[in-house]
């Protein structure tokens, strides 16, 4: 069998493995660093294709979109003992026609659910990691290469240039508009989308957002997107029929970005 990049995972013990990549570090948030970095290099992102892997096949093929990115990572955190929730995100995305077209045609066959991913949204998973030390949730993506808040912001929500391990993956993603804690069944237990996208980057520009003229229509844009967003996830809705919605507050996004620049 195909041995991922020297790892042989026929006989690979994942709490080994994972130790292994911890390395010498005592900290837990550390050890992530060290196994987040280790996955984001040596595995690709993958186009979803809706079959179902177990870890080890995922590592076997050697990447996996970033669901199943972040189930490696997940994997491999649970042996070290590490604090961790999974987030479900969905992102203010580049207009792609293509990507509406397959969008429609998964919602008639799979249900509202589907609708997670459109003509000018898309939807990403990743994981909060706790940090002990700091007593905070703090993102990690393994399909980018982040863990941290202020990388996070600067890769993912910030006005200024970005860079990820992923650029051609992440450019197409412009912000996200619904992030929420995904607990047992799929369920959306907690949104943090005001969290990241309001509170903390208001704070990344010293509360300069809070002041501008867009600011209310963006917080409010984001309150009421989100919880649409909730709903799509949870196969209530179907958010493409939200896109103008969308559409909109990608402008008040945009105006800000002029602004901020």
């Amino acid at each position: 069998m195909y041995a991922q990049k020297g790892v042989d995972t026929t006989q690979l013990d994942l709490k080994s493995f994972a130790n292994t990549l911890a390395g010498n570090e005592t900290n837990n948030y550390k050890k992530a660093e060290n196994v987040l970095h280790w996955l984001s290099n040596h595995f690709d992102w993958l186009y979803t294709d809706y079959e179902k892997r177990t870890v080890k096949e995922i590592m076997v093929r050697g990447g996996g979109n970033c669901f199943e990115l972040s189930v490696v990572f997940i994997a491999l955190i649970k042996e070290l003992g590490i604090t961790y929730r999974p987030i479900a995100e969905i992102n203010l995305h580049i207009e792609t026609p293509r990507r509406q077209v397959d969008a429609a045609r998964m919602v008639k066959e799979k249900g509202n659910r589907m609708s997670v991913f459109g003509f000018n949204h898309n939807d990403h998973r990743w994981i909060e990691v706790y940090n002990d030390d700091t007593k905070e949730w703090v993102p990690a993506d393994p399909t980018m290469g982040l863990i941290g808040l202020e990388c996070w912001l600067k890769a993912r929500a910030w006005y200024g240039p970005r860079k990820t391990i992923n650029q051609e993956f992440s450019d197409d993603m412009i912000v996200p508009i619904g992030i929420f804690v995904v607990g047992d069944k799929g369920k959306m237990i907690e949104n943090r989308t005001s969290f990241y996208v309001v509170e903390s980057l208001d704070n990344l520009y010293q509360n300069k957002l809070s002041r501008s003229v867009y600011w209310h229509a963006w917080k409010s844009g984001i309150s009421s997107i989100s919880e649409k967003c909730r709903q799509a996830f949870m196969g209530e809705i179907n958010l493409h029929e939200s896109q103008n919605e969308i559409k909109n507050l990608g402008e008040i996004y945009r105006k800000m970005k002029i602004e901020n620049q």
